[in-house]
């Protein structure tokens, strides 16, 4: 089972002009290619001729060549001869530097607008990023602890206890997490007794982060990309404001310091989990946790392996 949505592929630095990438993104074989204007773009990999591979493949101008027998398709799955049957593409979108691609039934077009984390103005720059694969029986695991702040008294033990029982809302495709805890020391000691977390996200996979401890507020974005079974990769990015005021440039290493241990410490618990039964203690977060899982669920589908690409079904419709 898939999710529908956009989803974080990469970095755009990560995808050079005129270079083919083979890449495995929700359990679907993909080509991802930069033309030589600088378009991205992803196409299955199999040529629709004599079904070769064509990673090894070159990009001609705006387009992928099969290293089989020349055959050229288009960023957009057609062929280059009209005589030559269309491949599937996958809608793409680039924001800032981070890649998107639109995974859903194939020849459905996205239901709404890529994401669009890093505001200009209050968040100009990645200032630092970490990756890591997980090994998840399901891609919510690591997104629930936005809703269950209980886990910080355990896992993340600096950060204190759980305040109050987190709260989800839901709009759409978007939807709100809220949290707080009681920070204990010594972190308490430098950024107060409590901290604030708000998460957004846009559909389950992205999620970005704002931590207020004190005067300190931290913002910062979650991308899980599902790459095949249990393997999901988890991209963590701190967001902000490049500068040179030595104060600011240690505070932003600390905090990609704490993200990254923090990220970490867990590993263990996260990738050692049988499926998730129903908590023996009633509270508040069990309600957040449901609807916040009966949303995820709402974004599922059942790939299909399709026979026409997106050019041919809207072709077929104009036909009608």
């Amino acid at each position: 089972m898939n999710y529908r949505g956009w989803m974080f592929i990469g970095f755009s630095r990560e995808y050079r002009k005129g270079k083919i990438k083979a890449r495995t993104f929700m359990n679907e074989e993909c080509l991802v290619f930069r033309s030589n204007s600088g378009k991205l773009n992803m196409v299955e990999p199999y040529c629709s001729h004599f079904g070769v591979n064509m990673k090894t493949g070159r990009v001609v101008k705006d387009s992928i060549q099969c290293p089989m027998h020349g055959r050229v398709f288009h960023g957009d799955g057609s062929g280059a001869s009209p005589k030559h049957r269309s491949i599937r593409s996958y809608p793409l979108a680039e924001n800032r530097g981070l890649a998107f691609a639109y995974f859903d039934h194939a020849g459905v077009e996205p239901r709404w607008a890529p994401p669009q984390f890093l505001d200009e103005e209050r968040f100009p720059d990645v200032l630092w990023s970490h990756r890591r694969m997980l090994e998840l029986h399901h891609p919510s695991v690591p997104l629930d602890n936005s809703v269950d702040p209980r886990h910080f008294e355990y896992t993340h033990s600096m950060f204190g206890k759980h305040k109050k029982d987190g709260e989800f809302k839901t709009d759409g495709h978007k939807a709100i997490g809220t949290m707080a805890t009681e920070l204990a020391p010594p972190l308490s000691y430098v950024s107060g007794a409590a901290a604030e977390v708000i998460t957004h996200f846009d559909s389950p996979l992205n999620i970005y982060l704002q931590a207020s401890m004190g005067p300190k507020v931290s913002d910062l974005c979650n991308f899980l990309t599902i790459i095949e079974g249990k393997k999901c990769l988890l991209t963590q990015i701190g967001i902000g404001r490049r500068t040179l005021n030595p104060l600011q440039r240690f505070a932003d290493a600390v905090g990609f310091m704490g993200s990254w241990f923090s990220t970490y410490e867990d590993t263990f618990v996260w990738n050692n989990r049988k499926p998730q039964e129903p908590d023996n203690d009633p509270h508040q977060t069990d309600k957040a946790l449901e609807e916040f899982r009966e949303w995820f669920e709402g974004f599922a589908y059942e790939p299909e392996q399709p026979e026409r690409s997106l050019v041919q079904l809207r072709a077929a419709n104009c036909a009608t």
